[in-house]
């Protein structure tokens, strides 16, 4: 159905209004392209801004470690380049999780889609929170050309959410145990295997510390237990870090045990722990509050 003409000389012509996915593409069409000319919407495969979901992406976790995981595309049916204003996560689930998780990655501010070409929609993670398979809501914010202008259509993809996990290398097979609610105790371990006889690794927990979510400021040398490990181990309040000084070369499990630490976070957060030592090796792990 053709709307009245909108005849205002000089304006931009601009296409506004929400569009909610009921298939696996949907878009907006115009009438006519020319300025002050009426404008019609369509939820149809050739519109004029082609919108295609990749619809059930959870074949493949999206982790911290991940590159950009495509959720849909975005094709210029019109005779005119559209340069991208912004394209958002509008929210993830049922609004019970945090919509700051992910970020789109692509397209970017600035890009443009020529006349007849497709762009990637891709996600990835922007903060260490596992929350496993979600109905996530992109929306376009805006892609603009000469003469015609889109804003807020939106398209659904269900992803499988595994921020919390994946981020480190692995070097060392560094782990850090969940910490419960109401828990004071926590374990850390690695291989030493390389860590050369009487160097040092250090064990960095300042991030769940500065992100008030665990306290190690009551943590002294007597809380730090070498369950297992030829070396000892000594720790700083005011840095949250553990240091392992090693004694010979060791090929077996190292494994600390931290106790007197406090729980401030809420079951579910995420946090991760790195490690660093004296002969050049970088791991860390991702631990939750349960």
């Amino acid at each position: 159905m053709r709307l009245q003409s909108i005849k205002h000389a000089g304006a931009v012509l601009a296409i506004v209004g929400a569009l909610v996915v009921a298939g696996p593409s949907a878009g907006f069409s115009v009438l006519e392209a020319d300025r002050g000319v009426g404008v019609q919407t369509v939820a149809d495969p050739d519109a004029y801004l082609g919108i295609e979901s990749e619809g059930d992406v959870t074949g493949t976790a999206l982790k911290a470690d991940s590159g950009p995981l495509r959720v849909g595309t975005l094709t210029n049916n019109v005779n005119e380049p559209f340069t991208v204003q912004d394209v958002t996560i509008a929210s993830i689930g049922d609004g019970s999780v945090d919509d700051g998780i992910l970020a789109v990655a692509s397209p970017n501010t600035g890009d443009t889609i020529d006349v007849g070409t497709t762009a990637n929609v891709t996600v990835e993670c922007a903060a260490k929170q596992t929350v496993n398979e979600r109905d996530v809501v992109v929306r376009v914010d805006g892609v603009e050309g000469s003469t015609i202008s889109v804003a807020d259509p939106t398209f659904n993809a269900t992803v499988d959410i595994q921020c919390g996990q994946g981020k480190f290398s692995g070097q060392v097979s560094f782990a850090a145990s969940n910490v419960s609610s109401d828990g004071t105790t926590q374990t850390v371990s690695f291989d030493p295997t390389g860590l050369s006889s009487k160097g040092e690794a250090t064990i960095d927990f300042s991030d769940p510390q500065d992100s008030g979510g665990v306290s190690y400021s009551s943590v002294t040398d007597a809380d730090v237990t070498v369950q297992s490990g030829k070396g000892t181990a000594s720790f700083d309040p005011n840095t949250a870090q553990l240091t392992y000084s090693s004694k010979s070369n060791e090929k077996n499990t190292v494994t600390i045990e931290i106790a007197n630490l406090e729980v401030d976070g809420p079951t579910g957060e995420s946090y991760q722990v790195t490690y660093a030592d004296s002969d050049g090796r970088e791991d860390g792990d991702i631990f939750e509050i349960t």
